[in-house]
C-alpha cells in the first residue's frame, strides 16, 4: 500500500470512531500495537494515552481492515499491518528506560517496607469509591512515590501542606517523611475518611487535620493564605481543575511563590490546551510532567493511570473562582450518560445513571440483582443523556 492510501484508511477510521485526537491519535494507537505486541487492551490504553472504550473501538476498526488480530495475550499486527508500519516509518522501537519508565527518577520502594505496609493498612480501610464525585483510589505505592518526588524536588522542606481531596491517603505518606512540626490539613467532602485519619493520628502519633468541606463552597477564612504547598487530584473535568487550583491558590501564602502537585488524567488536545490556558491565567507554571505516574485501583476507563504535574504558583496568582461555585463539576454533570448493565446470571437488565434507581454500578452491586440476588453485572452499552 502507498502512504497516501494508508492515511486515507486512518482518516476513515478516525471518522467512524470520532476520535477528538484526530488522525494522529489513530496512527499512534496503531503504532502502539506494533511497539508493544501481545499487550492487553489496558496496557495499550496506557501507552497510547486513550480511554479503554476508545481503544476497543479503534482496534475493532483495525481488525476490519485486517491490519491487526487478537492473540492469546492481547493484540498483534498482521503481516499486512506490518507492511503498513514499514511503509510509514523506518523505526518504531521502544527505546525508553525500563528502570524508570522514562521519568528520569527511580524509587526503590523495597527500601521503604515499613512506610508501604502502613499505607497498605490504612488504604484497606477505605470503602467503595464514590464515583459520583469522580473518586478513585490511587495505589499505596503511588502515594508513596508522590512523596518521594516531592522530596526529590526539595518540597518536603516546606512547613504547611494542604490537600484538596485525599481519598488516596497521600497525606499519611507525607506525614511519615516531613518534620513532626509540619502542618498537614486535608479538605475533603467524603466524611468516611475522617475515621481513617483519626486512626492514623492516634496509632502513628501524627497530626493530620481533617476538614470535611465541599470545595464548591468558599474556604473557611481561618485557612486562607497560610500554606506553602498544596496537593490535589481533582474531578476529571476542566472545571474540576479550575476550581481545585483556585481553592489551592486561596490557601497559599501570598508572600512568596508556592508549590502545587496536580494529578490529572489525559484528555484530548483541545481540552488540555484549555486547561493549560486556565493555569497560565492563574499564573501557575508547569515545571514537571510525569506521564502515567499515578496508578489507580479504579478508573479503569482511563486505563488506571493519570499524570503527575508539579506547578510553581506565583505569589501574585489570582484564582479564577473565588466565591461559591454552582456550575457543573463532576464528569456525571459535564457529560451525563446512562449505562445499561446485564445480570450475568439471570440476564436481567438495569439502567444506571443520574436520576435512576442506581446512580452508580457500585450501588447496583451492593444491592444485587432484584431477580436472582447476583452481584455480578456486565455493561452492555452506554448512551448520552438527552
Amino acid at each position: 500500500m502507498e502512504r497516501n492510501a494508508i492515511f486515507e484508511s486512518f482518516l476513515e477510521v478516525q471518522k467512524r470512531v470520532k476520535l477528538q485526537e484526530g488522525v494522529n491519535g489513530i496512527v499512534k494507537f496503531f503504532a502502539t500495537i506494533d511497539r508493544f505486541p501481545n499487550s492487553p487492551i489496558q496496557k495499550l490504553s496506557q501507552k497510547a494515552s486513550l480511554p479503554i472504550p476508545i481503544c476497543v473501538a479503534i482496534r475493532n476498526e483495525l481488525l476490519k481492515l485486517g491490519w491487526c488480530k487478537r492473540s492469546n495475550k492481547g493484540t498483534v499486527l498482521t503481516e499486512l499491518g506490518q507492511n503498513v508500519i514499514s511503509t510509514i516509518t523506518k523505526s518504531n522501537k521502544d527505546f525508553s528506560c525500563q528502570t524508570c519508565a522514562s521519568s528520569g527518577l527511580f524509587f526503590p520502594l523495597d527500601k521503604f517496607p515499613k512506610e508501604l505496609e502502613i499505607l497498605e493498612k490504612y488504604s484497606s480501610l477505605r470503602e467503595q469509591p464514590n464515583t459520583i464525585i469522580d473518586q478513585s483510589f490511587a495505589t499505596p505505592k503511588t502515594s508513596l512515590r508522590r512523596v518521594l518526588v516531592m522530596n526529590h524536588n526539595f518540597d518536603l522542606l516546606h512547613q504547611n501542606f494542604a490537600f484538596l481531596g485525599d481519598s488516596d491517603l497521600t497525606s499519611i505518606a507525607l506525614a511519615l517523611f516531613v518534620h513532626p512540626t509540619s502542618r498537614i490539613v486535608v479538605f475533603d467532602i467524603d466524611s468516611r475518611l475522617k475515621e481513617i485519619f483519626n486512626s492514623a493520628n492516634s496509632e502513628l502519633h501524627l497530626n493530620i487535620e481533617f476538614v470535611e468541606h465541599d470545595l464548591r463552597k468558599e474556604i473557611p477564612e481561618m485557612y486562607l493564605n497560610t500554606f506553602d504547598c498544596f496537593i490535589t487530584d481533582p474531578p476529571y473535568t476542566q472545571n474540576g481543575v479550575k476550581l481545585f487550583i483556585s481553592r489551592g491558590i486561596q490557601l497559599l501564602s501570598d508572600e512568596m511563590d508556592g508549590i502545587s502537585y496536580l494529578s490529572f488524567s489525559n484528555k484530548p488536545p483541545e481540552q488540555m490546551l484549555e486547561i493549560q490556558k486556565d493555569l497560565i491565567e492563574m499564573e501557575c507554571l508547569i515545571t514537571d510532567i510525569m506521564h502515567g505516574f499515578n496508578e489507580y485501583v479504579g478508573a479503569q476507563k482511563l486505563g488506571g493511570i493519570s499524570s503527575f504535574y508539579r506547578l510553581l504558583v506565583s505569589s501574585g496568582a489570582v484564582p479564577m473562582i473565588e466565591g461559591n461555585f454552582e456550575g457543573p463539576l463532576y464528569t456525571g454533570d459535564v457529560n451525563p450518560v446512562f449505562r445499561i448493565y446485564k445480570c450475568i446470571d439471570c440476564k436481567n437488565e438495569y439502567v444506571v445513571g443520574k436520576n435512576q434507581n442506581f446512580v452508580t454500578i457500585e450501588q447496583l452491586k451492593n444491592q444485587g440483582c432484584s431477580n436472582c440476588g447476583s452481584k455480578k453485572f456486565l455493561k452492555k452499552r452506554e448512551k448520552k443523556m438527552e
